[in-house]
């Protein structure tokens, strides 16, 4: 009952709207942003229109400002589509930050109703894996990753329910052991290998900040033994950690490991329920130190002996298995290569960057090897800099120090939430958490709920409400703009060869509510292709039957086509000329011409932007033997 009252409004539509993060949070996608956006926008104003807006709200000011920088990267933007899009993204945080900060809730209550939503994601992903129906894709690769989509994404949940879980279990100790026990084996199967390091950094800051080392190491002992021999089956069962299990072999698997999961949590309810030991918190807090010590020089010995093993296999450009012998592995999959690459890019112009979310052009332009193709640079320093130039990694560094100085640190509930926003920094140093509202989303809700302080100010004015309504609502319409040419372009593109002329009608409407998006263009001109392929066939017949009246006008119709075509190649190439992938459009139509002319100074911009794409490299040599031949005349 006491959960209930501390549960109630306002706190229960934002764990609501957390849990459609969590849940629905669409991966790296944008389709959910409009409705995370638009709902984190709504109660925010509702908030601010029936309550004193608190004290601390400044502490968001740079949060915000990176949201705007993005946006107006789109200026500049070399893939201005995906900046309009990356700064969308940012608002979102940022209104989530700013419900936050509006809740006026006690940190205990975030920490219960955040504990418990977290409880439910990790019941939910490791359900996926005694009930494999729930998540087919576990057969495919058997990394753990729901509902999040990304197994790195749900470390870091895990990293971040950590903290709660011990805080959680000096006030409830049965409910706050079972919660650490359960995502010590979700951030186990994961293999996440910079999940596990950030969850040994948040624990160890816990128990220093804390001093209650008893209770800390107790919890651990009562969680720990049990999430290790459960974590020790799995590992045993080809149906749980083996790519390409048969469904048949994952439900055998799936319900062994059900049992065993259910079995060491009962354990882990009797070993929480123990009296904790009666020694001195001093010789407890000094046998931690001891071992901790002692750990930390086993390291460093070990780490001499291989550095200069571990130093060239984390530079190398090798991929890392998706098994779990990736836990013992020390490459960086690719990740030295992208810093490197983002740094490059970061050269042509240091102050503004390429744009935000700009880097898949960065990677395709100065990649070395067809294999190491991303969106994301895995580190949000070095993405910010590359992309937002010296000014948006100012502001983004900007962002997290303040939010960070101005959280409440206080231990207990205060301090086991202020950790959230470390862990996802330090888990941003090696990953692309950004691009998942799953994660960063309820992040910022805490960061912004405890940089708060109460006001003694009266509820804003009518006027202010009202202007604070146009400014939510143009950030919305900013969200569903996206949303909408997305869906209208999907649309066209499921059209192409079955109603072509609809194709077209459809890629024209997503064009003018995202006219920066090329894909519009390209669907538009392969819907004309298309069209002009049906007249050119029907010319042919009239033109046989002799009927010079119908192929004269159906010649016409189709030189019209061909114009139009080449209008939105070329248009996409103007909007977007760092698009590798817009001069190969355009080289293939010109091709179809036939031009190999043209054909040829489209295919070889498309190899200068990337030179690793085997299609644009075979493309171009074809017509560059064929221009040099001197045969074409176009």
């Amino acid at each position: 009952m006491r959960l209930t009252r501390e549960l109630r409004s306002p706190l229960t539509p934002a764990l609501i709207l957390l849990a459609a993060a969590l849940f629905l949070g669409d991966g790296a996608g944008d389709s959910s942003l409009p409705w995370l956006g638009g709902a984190a926008a709504l109660l925010a104003l509702v908030l601010f229109a029936v309550r004193s807006p608190p004290d601390g709200l400044v502490a968001l000011v740079p949060l915000v400002a990176l949201a705007l920088w993005c946006v107006a990267s789109v200026a500049w933007s070399i893939e201005p589509d995906r900046s309009w899009s990356y700064g969308n993204r940012t608002l979102v945080y940022a209104a989530f930050a700013l419900v936050g900060a509006l809740l006026g809730v006690e940190s205990r209550q975030l920490l219960y109703g955040i504990s418990a939503l977290l409880g439910a994601v990790c019941v939910w992903s490791l359900a996926g894996k005694v009930l494999p129906w729930l998540y087919e894709d576990y057969g495919r690769i058997a990394r753990l990753r729901g509902p999040v989509g990304y197994w790195n994404g749900l470390a870091l949940l895990g990293d971040i329910a950590l903290p709660l879980g011990l805080c959680l279990a000096t006030r409830l100790r049965v409910p706050g052991t079972l919660l650490v026990y359960g995502w010590l084996v979700v951030i186990g199967l994961t293999y996440s290998r910079g999940g596990i390091v950030v969850a040994v950094v948040v624990v160890a800051l816990w128990a220093a900040a804390t001093r209650i080392w008893v209770e800390t190491l107790s919890t651990l002992f009562a969680a720990g033994l049990p999430a290790a021999g459960a974590l020790a089956v799995a590992f045993s069962l080809s149906g749980l950690t083996s790519d390409g299990a048969s469904h048949s072999t994952r439900v055998r698997d799936g319900l062994v490991f059900g049992a065993v999961l259910l079995a060491d949590g009962a354990i882990v309810a009797a070993l929480s329920r123990l009296a904790q030991p009666a020694a001195s918190v001093r010789l407890v807090r000094q046998a931690a130190l001891g071992l901790l010590a002692l750990g930390a020089a086993a390291a460093l010995a070990v780490a001499v002996v291989h550095a200069r093993g571990w130093w060239h296999s984390f530079r190398s450009s090798t991929e890392v298995t998706n098994s779990s012998s990736r836990l013992l592995s020390s490459g960086s999959n690719f990740r030295w290569s992208w810093w490197a690459q983002a740094w490059r890019g970061w050269k042509v112009d240091p102050i503004q960057g390429t744009g935000a979310g700009s880097f898949d052009f960065t990677n395709l332009r100065y990649r070395s090897s067809n294999l190491d193709e991303t969106i994301e640079p895995h580190d949000l320093p070095v993405q910010f800099l590359s992309e937002t130039g010296i000014v948006g990694l100012l502001l983004f560094g900007g962002a997290v120090a303040w939010l960070i100085r101005a959280g409440k640190r206080k231990p207990g509930p205060q301090l086991a939430l202020a950790l959230a926003l470390p862990a996802l920094f330090l888990h941003g140093l090696l990953d692309i958490d950004w691009d998942f509202a799953a994660v960063s989303a309820p992040v910022f809700l805490i960061a912004g709920a405890l940089v708060a302080r109460p006001s003694s100010r009266p509820r804003p004015r009518v006027f202010t409400v009202v202007t604070v309504s146009g400014v939510a609502l143009a950030a919305v319409f900013s969200l569903f703009a996206v949303w909408l040419g997305n869906r209208w372009n999907d649309e066209a593109g499921s059209q192409l060869g079955i109603d072509n002329a609809k194709a077209v009608q459809l890629a024209t409407r997503s064009r003018t509510v995202d006219p920066l998006s090329i894909a519009p263009l390209l669907n538009a001109g392969d819907a004309e292709l298309s069209i002009g392929t049906g007249l050119y066939a029907q010319f042919k017949k009239a033109y046989r039957r002799g009927d010079h009246k119908e192929s004269r006008r159906l010649a016409a119709a189709y030189r019209q086509t061909s114009t139009l075509a080449l209008g939105y190649f070329t248009k996409a190439t103007e909007i977007q000329p760092d698009s590798a992938f817009a001069w190969f459009s355009l080289g293939e139509y010109e091709l179809q011409r036939p031009c190999a002319r043209a054909a040829y100074y489209a295919f070889n911009k498309a190899t200068v932007l990337d030179g690793q794409n085997l299609a644009y490299i075979a493309a171009f040599q074809s017509t560059l033997k064929a221009v040099n031949s001197g045969k074409p005349k176009c």
